[in-house]
């Protein structure tokens, strides 16, 4: 896909952008669905802040139509548990069996321990969290920290702690 450039004489001419996975870069991908809209912005700006693609839903049908509809790869999925339409617990269900190896980390500000207990083999964030909190857990499920690539940041797996 090209953006595209207006051009002097102003027809639309493509701009070639870099294919960042052939320079051995990848951008981590992340979906986040929430049906509170001042919870998914926050999210998806701290996320983009960290240098992290995000996918925006308001639910999780809209979630699931983004994921279908998205060509690459999505890393993550970030949901609220209980949203309208689909809640965050059948999204994940989707997107598990549709994207094999996607992550998830589901969200709540109810009742934790009926949220654990239905989710007991997903990662969980309590709502009322803070930045920090959000990015760390991101990280660890991720497999470590992030930064936006700039050239000289390390664009290949970690290297092993004997090459050091």
């Amino acid at each position: 896909m090209t953006p595209e450039h207006p051009a002097s004489g102003g027809t639309n001419q493509p701009v070639d952008l870099p294919d960042l996975r052939s320079l051995g870069v990848h951008q981590p991908v992340i979906l986040v669905a929430d049906d509170e809209a001042l919870i998914r912005n926050l999210v998806t700006l701290l996320l983009q802040h960290e240098g992290y693609s995000v996918l925006s839903a308001a639910d999780g049908h809209e979630g699931l139509e983004l994921s279908r509809k998205y060509p690459g790869p999505i890393d993550l999925v970030i949901t609220d548990v209980q949203m309208p339409r689909l809640n965050g617990t059948d999204l994940c269900a989707h997107l598990i069996e549709e994207r094999p190896g996607i992550k998830v980390l589901v969200m709540s500000g109810k009742d934790m321990s009926e949220i654990v207990r239905q989710n007991v083999h997903m990662p969980f964030l309590p709502k009322l969290f803070d930045g920090e909190t959000l990015k760390a857990r991101v990280r660890a499920i991720l497999g470590g920290p992030h930064q936006a690539a700039s050239g000289t940041e390390r664009l290949a797996a970690p290297s092993s702690p004997a090459a050091g």
